[in-house]
């Protein structure tokens, strides 16, 4: 069976019957023919509800959004009637992770317990799989990647697995996360592609993912790609999806800040390195001696960090505001002359290419690369205050390492999205919208009201309860007594305490932070109380320092040894991480999910309330850190079987009239009150563990 291909293609059907609810109704009966009521599967009766309502919207042609808490089994409740629709499908979720999850996993699964077969493709964005024509020219044309020795080492890898993969997915090579040098060597954007005069174009791996997608009954995606390809059918009348009667939009709840990364307009000095790093080494392949290919990517260069250099007010945040002429906290003086030391670089590049691009079509791509970029770029940086645009926001944004980007985005995807799904009569195709957190309403208000679907008449919504009794498998523990959040003993006062909640349990322990700064903070005060021996020596692993899939496998392998483990992480980890079992058992929050005001986004989405007379804090505020504090409680209890402790370190929580509400939008579990309390409930869960009891029996 080939990787990237589920079965080959069969025709569907639903075994003769005309009614597609009493289809689904069918397939979850136990003692159906085509039961997926099978030892292992767990129905359950949300799951069902869920299921049927999703049978009807396809039947009716509508769209449907749904909130299935956490256990319902939502992937087959939506998989099942697809199935058996017998209609083409495009599947989307939020990240690579999870949609390798869907296709090597969950698909096979509803296919081999209906006995119907499905041809499913997976597609994943250029920048996902090996481009040959780019590792052979990283390999031999010279460049300063080739006198780095662990780059050189790097690429001579990359050449043995090229050898073996069929699918060229850049996820089967170990350790290149997104921050690998390497990546931007053997990976394609859509500006640097040669298309089809490349001598690889027969063996390219991306056509061949397209091809596949464009002849599969399913194409599964992530929601980047989803909003990268309607950029792309907008701006070129091109497309990489096919069109199919059914789109199935899965972990909702991430599409609408999605579509407004994809959907805004950016230029970050990672695009101009990457630039320049081109120029050198195209220029010297291709044009060797008609212009001065190091000096003009060296000024490039030069002029990018200068940019990044420009001096800022130490009040300012990752994200400085602009509204005026100059972005906010900048020198007016210095970033007038970065910005024209920058243009002027670019000016430069686009003559030099200009005048040679004739003569090789690698340089013809290079010059459409700089001309969009330099069209961004004109855009964003060089003009005056930004027109007033009640729709989008402009901001810099400041990284490490002089590194920036400069965004104008739309405040929300609901222009986007309304103009996507239709609104009245039967529809060309339904849309099924499916997360654990959509809302605190029946009408899954947050949800709607941000892709501009609250007044479709066609999108019905259904919440399903999560199935797992939280008030026996979970405790909830709000320390009063700690510091407030903004205080600065307040970090070290909570890893004081984390320390020794763990080595009560032996590790097991997750602690979410706001911040990716909070997490060094967080990882350097527990590892303080490792060091002068106030805890147990338990492993301290923190976000950074190794992929997200290598921290959550050292957790969970930690888990049998007598330490055990504390991770200590932010961002992604939030949702999507699934530690079932005894490997977590305590979970800590280090402060309520608040977005920050000063956020430009945020901030310009709060004027917009007030402009329309609306609270921002009861209207923006509150839904979104109520969604965000769900969203992270979701770690904890994965299985029917599992136990565990949320600690929510900010006692604003109960000092607080927003307290309850936040409260109350978590699973209902019981509160415990103080240390005593929370002492008896990690004892507990200590004595109750299955690898304790087998102990204990033994």
């Amino acid at each position: 069976m080939s990787p990237r291909y589920l079965t080959a293609r069969a025709p569907l059907h639903a075994a003769g019957v005309v009614d597609l609810v009493q289809c689904v109704a069918a397939a979850f009966a136990a003692e159906g023919p085509r039961s997926v009521s099978r030892p292992g599967l767990r129905p359950r009766p949300g799951q069902l509800d869920m299921a049927l309502a999703v049978a009807q919207a396809l039947q009716a042609g509508e769209h449907l959004a749904v909130e299935a808490g956490t256990g319902v089994g939502k992937t087959f409740a939506y998989l099942v009637p697809v199935l058996l629709s017998g209609q083409r499908a495009l599947l989307s979720t939020a990240t690579q992770a999870l949609q390798d999850q869907l296709f090597t996993r969950d698909i096979p699964a509803v296919s081999r317990a209906l006995g119907l077969p499905v041809r499913a493709a997976l597609l994943k964005g250029r920048s996902s799989y090996l481009c040959l024509h780019r590792l052979e020219l990283a390999r031999t044309v010279g460049s300063s990647a080739q006198r780095d020795p662990a780059v050189a080492a790097g690429l001579e890898q990359v050449q043995r697995w090229a050898r073996l993969t069929r699918s060229g997915d850049v996820g089967e090579l170990d350790g290149l996360d997104e921050r690998s040098p390497l990546r931007p060597l053997i990976t394609s954007t859509r500006h640097n592609c040669v298309g089809a005069t490349c001598p690889q174009a027969a063996a390219c791996h991306v056509n061949l993912a397209r091809r596949q997608a464009r002849e599969a009954d399913w194409v599964v995606i992530n929601h980047h790609l989803f909003f990268a390809d309607q950029v792309i059918r907008e701006a070129e009348a091109v497309d990489w999806l096919p069109e199919t009667g059914v789109v199935v939009l899965d972990e909702a709840h991430r599409l609408n800040d999605t579509g407004v990364q994809l959907l805004s307009r950016s230029i970050a000095s990672d695009h101009l390195h990457d630039l320049a790093r081109e120029i050198g080494v195209q220029g010297n392949a291709r044009a060797r001696g008609l212009r001065p290919w190091a000096h003009l990517a060296l000024s490039l260069e030069q002029a990018c960090r200068a940019l990044g250099s420009v001096p800022r007010d130490t009040a300012t945040q990752s994200r400085s505001a602009w509204t005026d002429a100059t972005p906010g906290g900048l020198a007016p003086d210095a970033w007038l002359r970065a910005v024209t030391g920058l243009d002027q670089a670019l000016a430069a590049a686009l003559e030099a290419v200009s005048a040679t691009a004739p003569s090789a079509a690698e340089l013809a791509r290079l010059l459409e690369r700089i001309k969009a970029l330099q069209g961004t770029w004109s855009h964003l940086a060089p003009g005056g205050p930004s027109p007033a645009d009640a729709a989008s926001v402009r901001w810099m944004e400041w990284g490490v390492d002089r590194a920036w980007r400069m965004v104008r985005a739309p405040l929300d995807s609901a222009a986007r999205f309304s103009r996507l799904v239709p609104d009245a009569g039967r529809g060309d195709r339904s849309w099924i919208f499916a997360s654990a957190t959509l809302g605190h309403d029946d009408a899954l208000s947050w949800f709607t009201r941000g892709l501009g679907l609250a007044d479709h008449s066609t999108v019905r919504t259904l919440r399903v309860a999560s199935p797992f009794d939280h008030g026996q498998q979970a405790s909830v523990y709000v320390p009063h007594d700690l510091p407030e959040p903004s205080e600065a003993a307040h970090t070290p006062e909570l890893a004081r305490r984390v320390a020794q909640w763990a080595t009560r349990l032996g590790g097991r322990t997750l602690v979410l932070t706001t911040t990716l700064r909070a997490v060094s903070r967080m990882a350097e005060a527990l590892n303080e109380q490792v060091l002068l021996g106030r805890c147990a020596p338990v492993r301290v692993l923190a976000q950074g320092r190794l992929s997200r899939a290598a921290l959550l496998a050292r957790f969970r392998a930690a888990a049998s040894t007598p330490q055990g483990a504390i991770l200590v992480a932010s961002a992604s980890f939030w949702e999507g991480v699934d530690l079932a079992g005894d490997a977590l058992q305590l979970l800590v929050i280090d402060k309520l999910p608040f977005s920050s005001p000063d956020d430009p986004l945020t901030a310009a989405r709060a004027a917009r309330l007030e402009a329309q007379g609306l609270n921002p804090f009861g209207e923006a505020y509150l839904p979104e850190a109520a969604m965000a504090l769900k969203q992270g409680a979701g770690r904890l209890i994965r299985t029917e079987a599992d136990r565990g402790v949320l600690v929510i370190g900010d006692r604003r929580l109960v000092t607080r009239s927003y307290g309850l509400p936040l409260l109350a939008s978590l699973p209902p579990m019981r509160r415990l009150v103080d240390e005593a309390d929370m002492s008896a409930a990690l004892d507990a869960l200590a004595l109750t563990r299955s690898s304790t009891r087998d102990r204990l029996l033994s």
